[in-house]
């Protein structure tokens, strides 16, 4: 394929205009030398004469050169149409947008997000992959997703978390347990319990390292990787797990038979967040999309702005 710029399509189209390089280069606002060495790169590339010089000394285009100045214009025509056409694009309510989703968080996010997107903005086309923490955040410096939920505690050098919501660890029990009515537990007061731990990593070391920072060693019976099934173990009452909780998840615990008590002990601030592309501008739709991923995870109505925040286990 010929190798050439729009400025030296540029250079040519006013050099046919002006019929001579020095004019042509006088109302472009470049040398002459420049200009001249922009025709002649710009012929070279075509293999062909673009101009001839007249007894007048005009240049006159050659056949070849009257054929390419109406393709030129079309495609300079074109290309000053780019930057609002992208601008526009950027703006608008409407298009792809990718998103990732850690398994622990999905089950608790992507429905609602689905749900309130079609409702809103149904031009959104938000498609979603699910996967663990880290393979979703080099997808997204890859440029293969626009965003990936994570939580902070999990989120790796290359980039940006934008805060969705504040996430605390709380104790999964059985409504019928007898800690479930607890206003709170510490550590220490389930260490002759069984627990079922969510085993992608690194959740159930960080699971560990929380209750041997205090000195205790849970006793894991088992581990799972289905939502679903550590929490149909846990409502049996035939063990505990430890989750994390915001605010807008109250609904999701409520309908699966088991409650969630908050931890006393101490444990390291965690955070659902958006990990996004580092130091770029984002488009409107994708905006939109965390917005609303906030307004889920914080409970917030749809029509407030939702308020800011410090960034940030099943």
């Amino acid at each position: 394929m010929p190798e050439f710029t729009l400025r030296q399509l540029e250079y040519f189209v006013a050099v046919l205009d002006a019929g001579s390089v020095t004019d042509a280069a006088r109302r472009s606002n470049v040398s002459q030398a420049a200009a001249s060495m922009a025709i002649g790169q710009l012929e070279r590339a075509l293999g062909v004469d673009l101009f001839i010089r007249s007894r007048s000394k005009r240049l006159v285009p050659t056949q070849a050169g009257a054929a390419l100045g109406a393709r030129a214009r079309r495609i300079l025509a074109d290309a000053a149409e780019v930057p609002g056409a992208v601008r526009s694009g950027w703006e608008e309510l409407k298009g792809s947008v990718r998103i990732g989703c850690m398994i622990a968080i999905s089950p608790r996010l992507i429905p609602p997000l689905l749900a309130d997107i079609g409702r809103r903005w149904p031009e959104i086309e938000l498609s979603f992959v699910e996967g663990a923490a880290e393979e979703l955040q080099r997808a997204v410096m890859d440029g293969e997703l626009d965003a990936a939920f994570v939580y902070s505690l999990q989120t790796i050098p290359g980039v940006d978390p934008v805060t969705i919501a504040e996430s605390r660890p709380q104790i999964m029990l059985a409504e019928s347990h007898p800690l479930a009515q607890r206003s709170s537990l510490r550590f220490a007061d389930l260490a002759e319990e069984d627990a079922v731990l969510f085993d992608v990593p690194p959740s159930v070391e960080r699971v560990q390292a929380m209750f041997q920072s205090i000195g205790v060693e849970p006793r894991v019976r088992w581990k799972s990787v289905v939502a679903e099934n550590i929490r149909g173990i846990v409502s049996s009452g035939r063990a505990y797990s430890v989750t994390n909780v915001w605010k807008g998840m109250e609904e999701h615990f409520a309908a699966a038979g088991v409650v969630t008590v908050p931890v006393s002990d101490p444990t390291p601030p965690n955070y659902v967040v958006a990990a996004v592309p580092p130091g770029l501008r984002r488009p409107r739709r994708v905006e939109a999309v965390l917005d609303a991923a906030r307004s889920i995870a914080t409970g917030a109505p749809d029509d407030v702005p939702p308020d800011g925040g410090p960034v940030g286990l099943p």
